[in-house]
């Protein structure tokens, strides 16, 4: 998982690094029957060759690539003579040809795909509780990663003191329970004081525990949150700013101790769900509210007027720069904002970006049917109005 450190590294001295530099980008998903006998070194020389990377600086990367033994589905390297950097990712990126199996960019740093998948992919929290212990994970860009000690400042002896007194059963905790465990004691007004002082102890518990997740997602920057085996009255105490960002309550695992992985396979299908639904509702607010089609949205987008962009996954398309810079649809819509200026073809992928960042307009990325339906109603490319 990329560290925020890593992170700040990427925009701080790989993004503004001097001309020239490779950008390389691989498709390397060993279930990919296409990357069979590492074809992805293949392609990467190709590419290498293609763009006339001196000879030393190919050899260096071929190298690298072929003593690679796949660890995710993308592969970004960013080399130039004094840089080397070399990341694994488990999801795919934006604006990148999936079909092709890679990209290749000599000249200024290309770090639009990565940079824009950080800012796609939210960092999602999932607390798993059971009946021994609480436990937070982070997940981000398709890893998972336990949060260690993330609780410790909780106190779980009386949780499983309780627990042992009121089910009978060493080490069984009712307290996570929806309802008590086992046959309660029936009648008298001491059962009935040590029910409520088992209740008041179980809110008490459940609130301070909110407290500390808060401070957590706080820390590690957490948007989202994915609630394991959690009972109703543990939800109803967490702070309200938590309480916000759950998007899903899942049953627990019949796993005593669950490993990250097992977590993982658990919350993904939840992950992707949430996903697309955001990509939905974003693609509703533009079909009612906003502009559509490529023309249109250029022409507004660089008169600074769009709030944000919903832009397909794998943008292909293609535009007209003229010499002032102004990008079009087709040459005579470049050639009409500069008349008599010359124009020359771009790929919308790479200048988009750029405009969006100018016109301080955010990019929303659209996947699979989302992405369709953009092409199919909205004409590939929408956006929403600032007023």
């Amino acid at each position: 998982m990329l560290s925020k450190a890593q992170i700040d590294y990427l925009r701080a001295t790989i993004a503004p690094h001097p001309a020239p530099l490779l950008s390389l980008y691989l498709g390397v998903n060993p279930a990919n029957p296409d990357n069979s006998g590492k074809a992805y070194v293949l392609r990467a020389r190709e590419a290498l060759e293609r763009l006339e990377v001196p000879p030393a600086l190919s050899k260096k990367v071929l190298e690298r690539l072929q003593h690679y033994i796949p660890q995710g589905r993308t592969r970004a390297l960013f080399v130039a003579e004094d840089l080397f950097e070399d990341y694994h990712l488990q999801v795919e990126l934006p604006l990148l040809e999936s079909r092709a199996g890679v990209e290749a960019h000599w000249g200024p740093p290309y770090l639009a795909p990565l940079l824009f998948a950080l800012e796609e992919y939210q960092r999602y929290g999932v607390v798993h509780m059971d009946q021994e212990r609480l436990r937070l994970f982070e997940v981000f860009l398709g890893e998972i990663e336990e949060v260690a000690d993330a609780f410790r400042l909780l106190d779980t002896h009386n949780w499983r003191y309780l627990g042992e007194d009121r089910t009978g059963t060493p080490g069984r905790s009712a307290a996570p329970a929806s309802s008590p465990v086992g046959v309660a004691a029936r009648g008298g007004s001491g059962k009935d004081h040590y029910q409520r002082r088992v209740d008041e102890w179980s809110q008490r518990f459940f609130r301070e525990a909110g407290i500390i997740l808060q401070q957590q997602m706080a820390e590690r920057g957490l948007e989202r949150l994915i609630l394991l085996g959690m009972p109703e009255e543990a939800r109803q105490a967490l702070p309200r700013p938590v309480a916000e960002k759950v998007v899903a309550l899942l049953p627990p695992l019949h796993t005593a101790t669950p490993s990250p992985a097992e977590v993982l396979k658990t919350v993904s299908a939840t992950i992707e769900a949430v996903e697309r639904q955001e990509e939905e509702a974003l693609l509703s607010q533009v079909r009612e509210k906003g502009v559509g089609g490529l023309e249109q949205v250029l022409s507004l987008l660089q008169e600074g007027r769009l709030q944000y962009l919903l832009v397909p996954w794998h943008l292909q398309e293609k535009a007209w720069r003229s010499a002032d810079g102004w990008v079009g649809s087709s040459p005579q819509a470049a050639q009409a904002h500069g008349p008599g200026q010359p124009v020359e073809e771009v790929e919308l992928k790479r200048v988009l970006p750029e405009l969006a960042a100018r016109y301080s307009t955010r990019l929303e990325f659209v996947h699979a049917e989302v992405a369709e339906r953009l092409q199919q109603e909205l004409g590939g490319l929408a956006g929403m109005p600032r007023w």
